[in-house]
């Protein structure tokens, strides 16, 4: 049965606690720790959440005690800057141990932007898959090819950390030409560090073409089976797109949830946004009309 969970972030002590509050006042079973929650209002958070409530959170929480609120965080998980891994590394380690404290058994490694001009941060249905030229632009980026030996470097430190506190490391896979990784990138991943406790999850509003159960005829067929990368998401966070690049609630904005339903059945963890009190009786009435399972066109998808 997949757990139906809210995002928590905040900047201070009393929106911690009140949104955490209103998360399990409301029946959700667990929450998802997002970027940010700044050392006061992570400190409120400990007496308060029960033991495993907390089912993920983001690297680099909680935020560093230097860093003010609203600003954004000094650390990317695929730094351009080899100088600045060992403030990162020291930060990532910090998590884990945070993890630990509040039972949590999912780390989730946020996309990293890239700042090569051509490339877009901007949302991109599933459906559409990427452009050509992109493609070939990424692959001669001298910006994409540090920023990716830094994220296998990461992880190299970060699952041997893992390791010993049972912690999951997930990435998340992005449609988007100007993130990182994308799915072949984040695939790669999953075979470089075969057999380490390393998984995806996913993001509705950035979810590549691979991630769909509908194969695409003439589609060449991925270097890892299907059933072997499925079985690796941990979750995945049920958001929507609006106008230019903002986050909204599920079902308000311009994600297909029609097309894209059948690849969220049965994940571990749903999570919906909590950025408003009030719609989180909206957000379990989502969940709860996603798991009626949608026909499945004969001989399309895969068992």
């Amino acid at each position: 049965m997949t757990i139906q969970a809210a995002s928590l972030t905040a900047l201070t002590p009393d929106e911690a606690v009140a949104t955490a509050s209103a998360i399990l006042d409301a029946g959700y079973e667990g929450i998802i720790l997002e970027n940010p929650i700044h050392q006061d209002a992570w400190r409120a958070l400990l007496p308060l959440l029960p033991r495993e409530s907390v089912k993920a959170m983001q690297l680099f929480l909680p935020c560093p005690r230097g860093q003010q609120p609203g600003s954004t965080s000094p650390y990317e998980v695929a730094t351009e800057n080899p100088r600045s891994r060992e403030g990162m590394l020291r930060q990532a380690r910090k998590t884990l141990e945070a993890a630990d404290q509040v039972g949590s058994p999912i780390i989730l490694l946020p996309v990293t932007q890239l700042n090569e001009p051509g490339l877009s941060w901007n949302y991109r249905p599933p459906t559409v898959a990427p452009d050509p030229s992109e493609q070939q632009q990424r692959a001669a980026s001298e910006e994409a090819h540090q920023r990716r030996d830094s994220l296998l470097i990461l992880l190299s430190q970060l699952l041997e950390h893992a390791e010993r506190y049972a912690l999951t490391i997930c990435l998340t896979p992005s449609n988007r030409s100007g993130e990182l990784p994308i799915a072949e990138e984040a695939l790669a991943c999953m075979r470089e560090f075969e057999g380490a406790a390393l998984g995806l999850w996913l993001d509705t509003t950035r979810l590549p073409t691979e991630f769909l159960r509908v194969p695409r005829i003439a589609e060449p067929k991925m270097e890892t089976r299907e059933e072997d990368w499925l079985a690796t998401v941990q979750g995945a966070f049920l958001h929507d797109q609006g106008p230019v690049r903002d986050s909204c609630a599920p079902g308000q904005g311009n994600v297909p949830w029609e097309l894209i339903s059948s690849a969220l059945q049965n994940l571990p963890i749903w999570s919906v946004p909590a950025n408003h009190y009030d719609a989180l009786a909206d957000g379990l009435h989502f969940m709860a009309g996603l798991r009626e399972k949608p026909e499945e066109p004969d001989g399309l998808l895969g068992s």
